[in-house]
């Protein structure tokens, strides 16, 4: 349901924003963007606005050469390495943890979002317009996807919806699968003319689909944007961002894109559109060398654009007289009509200046240091061109009416001038005066002030990206020059404010929204983290410049230090012991692998700790949409082969009872017939025995005796053969699975 514009019945919020707004540093029109757009011109090399036509129009490229010296050397320091943050835990249980958080923020930042790029631009930025700005924010944005599926049973149809993501339905098609269903006839038919009840058995759906859908997957993530330094806004008394009255974003944006926000169309279609004089704009001067700046001419009244306002003002909302940061969106040149009015507890702003100043929000760019430097250099070096153009053209004195001026004034080889007297007489050469004797030395000069300026010399080219690690000998003890200082100045000001407040924002975003496991690739294995785990855990500590010394310095400590581990292993006998461990070794060529140029140090040695989980296959990626249908397919197919089982085995026990039923009569009848025939030799027995009594024959008495016993024997055996018969006939039926038809 799309958001209706706020109707705000207190008309002071918006005078409050309309006020703040106008008078925010950076409004539109103001020194500091007058300031800025200068900044912007030099470091392009645009032209002076003293130029004369026909004079020399060169102009000195100082601003531009000192900057794109000095942003090589800091991205160095903090790209020297894919961990530019770590964690530090706050108790010994927390170590793995912690090592697994610090994997993750770097994956954020590096892989996540463009972290080189990000920092490109955060630098320049800083470095030519006083102060550059990111934007760090959780991004809840939807993705809209179209799909199409053919021939989808029920439960593969029902397995689309089987996902975290919004399914909505845009066509459907239901048909009946002939086949399966003829074949399910027949297997009835079949097990009815066996004289077997089938009225148990559930009929499967044979409905078949063909459907489009509209997937709508929510895309929450943590996003860094580079901020132009002409869109932000802050209000004059500030000395950070953090306590900030008044912060703002402002950016044009089409109809069509406040819309795609979640905004009413009707009501976005009423906003005004944007009268700003957007061509007196630091962005037109980016834009200028390219092309001309287009004159926006809007096909379509969806692309007409309008100017948006995202500002974090504290103001008393709910009048118990403390002020409460909220988050306002606002439209219009002055933002008057507003979007949307809520709290929140974040300004998602951070921001570097490399020469602060204090008690100021806004500090010096390297750019203000060298442009009246630029100015100086160009003026001179346009004097002195014109200077030897003269010198090799000179000017020339005539005796007016004696000198055909148009053979004078075409200068080419083998010319012919024609005059009506000797040329000694009618002419005379005006000698300039050279200046280059005067002009090259204030040359050097200017340049040996700028380098005093910037710390950027011909000498020495910036600093050595490992020297700012104060915890080894090489790099408390390095001899710098004024150069190096100047320079480690401002990487040590850019990591102890923007790049840390920046990891700091990121890690505090993680803790707070993302609360869904996720599986990723850290330290060459897929690990699944959930950061909601992590609160109140660790301190974030900003690490620049890993390392010690140069490269190759480095790379030659930690080889003296591999040779002593590998002589004291030998001496504990090759075994794990407190001095030297596997680990320790591990460590050791990790960082040689690192100051070597390649990363991936898991394709040289295998961390001890990760030998064993290696030998495990790594946990698989989640199934996609196309995967989990066919997952649905085989399931399917399984069930129903397990229902045909299930009707073979039904059937088969029908048989198993009529057969135990069967011989369980057959069993009672020889039962019966065996009596019988015992009855009768038993009264024939003692019918014989009676006979022997009393003709005193001993002998035919004993066999007599004899004859008896024996069918007394009998008699107890089949009476005790009989009921284990009765037992197996009547236990457990046939189980299923078990059967000659196979599982």
């Amino acid at each position: 349901m799309a958001k209706k514009i706020i109707e705000i019945a207190d008309p002071k919020l918006r005078s409050i924003l309309s006020n703040q707004i106008r008078n925010a540093l950076g409004y539109l029109g103001g020194q500091l963007s007058q300031s800025r757009k200068k900044s912007i011109e030099y470091y392009l090399g645009d032209k002076l606005g003293t130029e004369i036509d026909g004079r020399s129009q060169v102009v000195s490229t100082d601003v531009s050469d000192t900057v794109e010296s000095i942003l090589p050397n800091l991205l160095r320091i903090f790209t020297a390495s894919d961990k530019v943050v770590r964690c530090d835990p706050v108790t010994a249980e927390d170590v793995p943890l912690a090592d697994q958080a610090t994997a993750y923020i770097n994956h954020v930042f590096y892989k996540d979002n463009n972290g080189f790029q990000l920092l490109y631009n955060f630098f320049k930025d800083a470095l030519i317009e006083k102060n550059g700005f990111l934007k760090i924010y959780y991004d809840e944005s939807e993705k809209v996807e179209h799909e199409t599926y053919k021939n989808l049973t029920q439960a593969e149809k029902d397995a689309l919806n089987d996902t975290q993501d919004e399914i909505e339905e845009v066509e459907e098609e239901v048909f009946e699968d002939e086949k399966a269903k003829e074949a399910f006839d027949k297997q009835i038919e079949a097990l009815e003319a066996q004289g077997l009840d089938t009225s148990q058995i559930q009929k499967p759906n044979f409905n078949l689909y063909n459907c489009k859908i509209k997937r709508i997957t929510k895309q929450g993530k943590i996003k860094i944007e580079s901020v132009p330094p002409e869109e932000f806004l802050i209000d004059r008394t500030a000395k950070s961002i953090d306590d900030a009255e008044f912060v703002s974003h402002k950016v044009l944006m089409t109809r069509s894109e406040i819309i795609e926000m979640g905004f009413d169309e009707e009501e976005v279609m009423q906003l005004p559109t944007s009268s700003v004089d957007i061509y007196n704009n630091e962005e037109i001067v980016r834009q200028r060398n390219i092309d001309e700046y287009p004159v926006d001419t809007p096909a379509d009244k969806s692309t007409e654009k309008v100017l948006v306002y995202e500002s974090y003002i504290r103001y008393d909302a709910d009048g118990d007289g403390i002020a409460e940061l909220r988050k306002i969106i606002s439209a219009g040149d002055d933002g008057y009509t507003v979007l949307e009015n809520m709290p929140c507890d974040n300004i998602p702003f951070v921001t570097i200046t490399p020469i602060p100043m204090p008690h100021r929000f806004y500090g010096r760019s390297i750019s203000e240091l060298v442009e009246d430097i630029q100015l100086m250099k160009s003026t001179v070096m346009r004097q002195l061109l014109d200077n030897m153009y003269l010198t090799n053209n000179n000017r020339v004195a005539i005796m007016d009416g004696m000198v055909n001026m148009d053979d004078l004034l075409t200068t080419r080889p083998g010319g012919v001038v024609r005059t009506k007297q000797p040329p000694s007489q009618v002419m005379q050469p005006l000698q300039a005066q050279p200046i280059s004797q005067q002009a090259f030395p204030l040359l050097s000069y200017l340049d040996s002030v700028r380098e005093v300026r910037t710390g950027i010399s011909k000498q020495v080219q910036g600093l050595d990206p490992n020297t700012l690690n104060a915890k080894t000998a090489t790099g408390v003890n390095a001899l710098m020059t004024q150069t190096q200082m100047r320079s480690e100045l401002i990487a040590r000001i850019f990591a102890e404010t923007g790049v840390k407040d920046l990891f700091r924002k990121i890690f505090e975003l993680m803790v707070k929204y993302q609360d869904k496991e996720r599986v990723v690739m850290l330290n060459n294995q897929y690990v699944p983290v959930k950061p909601t785990e992590w609160k109140d855990k660790f301190n974030i500590n900003i690490v620049v410049g890993l390392g010690t010394g140069s490269k190759e310095q480095q790379i030659l400590l930690l080889n003296n230090i591999l040779e002593r581990q590998i002589q004291a292993f030998s001496l504990q006998g090759g075994k794990e012991m407190p001095m030297v461990t596997l680990k320790n070794m591990y460590n050791t060529l990790s960082k040689i692998i690192e100051n070597a140029g390649l990363k991936n140090v898991e394709s040289y040695f295998v961390d001890p700790d990760l030998g064993k989980q290696m030998m495990q296959p790594p946990a698989p990626p989640p199934l996609t949409p196309i995967e989990k249908i066919e997952f649905t397919r085989i399931d399917s197919e399984n069930k129903r082969k397990i229902a045909d089982l299930e009707l073979q085995y039904q059937e088969l026990q029908q048989k198993s009872q009529e057969m135990a039923l069967e011989f369980e009569a057959k069993i009672k009848e020889m039962a019966l017939k065996y009596n019988t025939q015992l009855d009768t030799a038993k009264l024939k027995a003692d019918a014989d025995l009676d006979k022997m009594i009393m003709s005193g024959n001993s002998k035919i008495l004993e066999q007599a005796q004899k004859s008896a016993n024996m069918f007394s024997q009998q008699v107890q055996n089949l009476n005790g053969n009989q009921r284990p018969s009765q037992e197996i006939t009547r236990g457990k039926p046939i189980q299923p699975g078990k059967t000659d038809i196979g599982e």
